[in-house]
C-alpha cells in the first residue's frame, strides 16, 4: 500500500468508504449487493490483526410495528455483517424490493434522527453526511451537511414496508472502521508513461486481490478520468475471481477482450495488474489467463513479478536529496551536512529567494532576491556562469517555481492584477488560463508528482482554500489546458490562512498555514478531498512564523519548512520539528 497513507481514526472513518460500492458488487457475484455470505475474519493487510466489527445478523421486521420502527428496522439491517442486503430488503415493499439498487451510491452519517410525519411518511435526517458516487468515488460537499431523506410507506398484508428507498446503501461511520483497508488502483496518465494512483478502501481477506482487479477493470473514478487512462481494452471482464497459489503467483482470468492489445499496450496492463496487486499479502507474481490458458507478455514470459513496471513509478526510484539556498549559493542538504550543488549556482554570486531542481537533479531553476526574474541553469560541474539563462525577466512577485514530471517548468507569478500561471517547455514559454486561479490572489501551488494535477493555495482567509486542477496533456506530454480548479475541503477547524502547499505523495498533501502571529502548523489531507489525515504523524505547531513547505512527493522523503529567520526544520516521527542544517537558509526544494 502507498506508504502515505493510513487507516483512519474515528474522525476519518469516512474516508474508508472510497471502495465500498466495487466491493459490493464484487461480492455480490451479481451486479448487486449480496444477500447472504459466509462469516469471514479479514486479515489486517499490513500484517496485524483487524479490529472488524463483530459477525451481526440484524432483525427483520416486527409484526404490527410503526412506520418509524420499521424504518429503523431497514437502517440497522444495512449494516449487516457480513455485507448483505438480505435482511434489509424485507423491510421492502413487493415492488420495491425488486427495484431497489443499493450499488448506485452510498450516503454514510454520523448521526440520524428518524420522525413519523403524515400517515404512511418518514422523515430521516442524516448529520454530517457525505455521499460517494456508483462506483466508489467521493463526492465532494461542504463539511457537516445535513441530508434528509422522505420514505413513503405502505401497507402489505397489514405490516408497513417501505414502497421508495433510496437507491443507495446508508450506514453509519463507524460501521466502515474495523472492515476496510486502504488501497490504490494504478492507471496510466494520457502519454502512458506514468502510473497514476487512485484511492479506494476494500475489505481485508482473502477477496481483497479479486475486488482490487474488479475496481482496476471498471476504470477510473469522475475526477481522475480526464488525465488518466487504462491500459485494458473496453469490456475486458473478469472471468470468475483471481487466485493466489501457495508461491505467490496471482492468477487473473480474463475474458478474450485482452488478446487483441498491441505488445505495448499489454505490457502496460500488467504494469498496472502488477503495482495493483503488488499491495496484497503473499501475491509476488502476476499472471493473466483467457480460457485457462496464459497470456504471455511480448518477452514470452507467462508471469511477472510484482515489481513490474518501474519504469512507470509516479515518482523517482529513490528519493532525492533537498537542496537549498544558503549563504548566498545553492547547496544539496544530506542530513546535517550541506555542500555546493556542482555548477554556476554551487558559487556565490546569485542573489536568489526561491529554488527548484527537476527530478534528475541536472538542471535547477532559481527565483532572483527581487521576485522578478528566473533563472535555469545546468548541475555540472563543467558548467559556467555563461549557461544559465533567463527564463522570466518581468516577473512581479513569482512564487517558488516548480519542474513536473515531464521536465517543464511551472511558474506562478503574482502581479498587480492577480496571478498569472505560466509553463517554460524548452525554450517555449506560455501563460495557461486557469479558472478560479487566474486573476486570483495565491499563496502557494504544486504539481502531483505525476505530473496530473494542479494544487493551489488561495491567499486570505481564516481557513484555508485549496484548489485541484487537472493538468490536460497530448499524448507527447505537451500541456494543453487546465480544468477549472475544484475545491479540497480543509475540516480541521479555524488553523489560518494558507502560506504554502505541498504533495506528500500522488494521494496525499499538506498545507502550511499560520492560526497565530509567529506560529505556524503543517496539516496533512487526502487528495481526493473526502475527510481524513494523510499522514500517520500528527505535527506539533511550529513556534515560529514559516515561510515555505518542503514536500517532495515521495511519502518516503521528510517534510521540512523553512522559517522566515533562516532555519530548515525537519518533522521527526515523533510530531516534533527538529533543526535539519546549522546554516541559514532561505529557501529549499526536493527534485521535482
Amino acid at each position: 500500500m502507498n506508504p502515505g497513507r493510513v487507516l483512519p481514526s474515528t474522525r476519518r472513518a469516512t474516508r474508508l468508504l472510497g471502495g465500498v460500492l466495487a466491493v459490493l458488487l464484487v461480492l455480490s457475484g451479481c451486479g448487486g449487493l449480496p444477500d447472504s455470505g459466509p462469516v469471514r475474519h479479514y486479515a489486517d493487510s499490513k500484517g496485524g490483526t483487524a479490529q472488524e466489527p463483530a459477525y451481526f445478523t440484524p432483525p427483520g421486521p416486527v409484526r404490527g410495528a410503526s412506520p418509524v420502527a420499521v424504518v429503523k428496522g431497514f437502517m440497522l439491517a444495512m449494516q449487516a455483517n457480513p455485507l448483505s442486503t438480505a435482511v434489509a430488503r424485507s423491510f421492502l415493499s413487493a415492488r420495491a424490493r425488486g427495484t431497489w439498487r443499493p450499488n448506485e451510491s452510498t450516503l454514510v452519517y454520523g448521526a440520524s434522527t428518524i420522525s413519523q410525519g403524515r400517515a404512511g411518511h418518514v422523515t430521516v435526517r442524516l448529520v454530517d453526511a457525505h455521499r460517494l458516487d456508483a462506483r466508489g468515488g467521493w463526492v465532494t460537499g461542504p463539511p457537516g451537511r445535513t441530508d434528509t431523506l422522505q420514505l413513503h410507506l405502505v401497507r402489505e398484508k397489514g405490516e408497513w414496508r417501505v414502497d421508495d428507498p433510496p437507491d443507495a446503501l446508508v450506514v453509519i461511520e463507524s460501521y466502515f472502521e474495523g472492515k476496510f483497508a486502504p488501497f490504490d488502483l494504478y492507471f496510466f496518465d494520457q502519454t502512458g508513461r506514468v502510473l497514476v494512483p487512485e484511492p479506494v478502501y476494500l475489505p481485508r481477506g482473502e477477496q481483497t486481490a479479486t475486488n482490487l482487479v474488479r475496481g482496476l477493470l471498471a476504470g477510473p473514478g469522475r475526477d481522475l478520468a480526464p488525465v488518466v487512462r487504462s491500459a485494458f481494452p473496453l469490456g475486458t471482464d473478469l472471468d470468475l475471481s483471481v487466485t493466489v497459489s501457495e508461491n505467490g503467483i496471482a492468477e487473473v482470468p480474463l475474458n478474450g477482450e485482452v488478446l487483441k492489445l498491441a505488445p505495448d499496450q499489454l505490457n502496460r496492463a500488467m504494469a498496472e495488474l502488477a503495482w495493483t496487486l503488488r499491495q496484497v499479502p503473499g501475491v509476488d507474481r502476476v499472471r493473466m489467463t483467457v480460457d485457462g490458458a496464459p497470456v504471455p507478455v511480448p518477452d514470452g514470459r507467462i508471469d511477472v513479478g510484482v515489481d513490474e513496471g518501474m519504469q512507470f513509478a509516479p515518482g523517482p526510484a529513490r528519493p532525492g536529496l533537498p537542496v537549498a539556498v544558503s549563504r548566498g549559493r545553492v547547496v544539496v542538504v544530506d542530513g546535517a551536512t550541506a555542500d555546493p550543488v556542482p555548477g554556476p549556482f554551487g558559487d556565490p554570486g546569485f542573489a536568489l529567494r526561491s529554488v527548484a531542481i527537476d527530478r534528475r537533479a541536472d538542471r535547477l531553476a532559481a527565483v532572483g532576491a527581487n521576485g522578478r526574474t528566473v533563472y535555469v541553469g545546468p548541475v555540472a560541474a563543467s558548467a559556467h556562469a555563461t549557461s544559465v539563462r533567463t527564463v522570466l525577466a518581468d516577473g512581479t512577485d513569482v512564487l517558488r517555481p516548480a519542474f513536473d514530471m515531464f521536465g517543464d517548468l511551472w511558474l506562478v507569478d503574482r502581479t498587480a492584477s492577480g496571478t498569472t500561471v505560466r509553463v517554460v517547455s524548452g525554450r517555449r514559454s506560455r501563460v495557461l488560463h486557469v479558472r478560479g486561479v487566474s486573476g486570483d490572489e495565491v499563496a502557494g501551488f504544486a504539481v502531483s508528482p505525476d505530473g496530473t494535477r494542479l494544487l493551489v493555495a488561495l491567499a486570505g482567509g481564516g481557513n484555508p482554500r485549496l484548489l485541484v486542477s487537472n493538468v490536460l496533456r497530448s499524448p507527447e506530454g505537451d500541456v494543453r489546458r487546465i480544468t477549472p480548479g475544484r475545491s479540497l475541503p480543509v475540516v480541521s477547524g479555524d488553523i489560518g490562512a494558507a502560506v504554502d502547499v505541498g504533495w506528500t505523495s500522488p494521494t496525499t498533501v499538506a498545507v502550511l498555514t499560520e492560526p497565530r502571529r509567529a506560529t505556524t502548523r503543517v496539516t496533512f489531507l487526502l487528495a481526493d478531498g473526502s475527510p481524513g489525515d494523510g499522514s500517520p504523524t500528527t505535527p506539533t505547531p511550529i513556534s515560529a512564523a514559516a515561510k515555505a513547505l518542503v514536500t517532495g512527493g515521495d511519502a518516503r522523503q521528510p517534510v521540512l519548512v523553512v522559517t522566515t529567520d533562516g532555519r530548515l526544520m525537519r518533522l521527526a516521527d515523533s510530531g516534533q520539528w527538529v533543526r535539519s542544517l546549522a546554516a541559514p537558509v532561505t529557501a529549499a526544494a526536493f527534485p521535482g
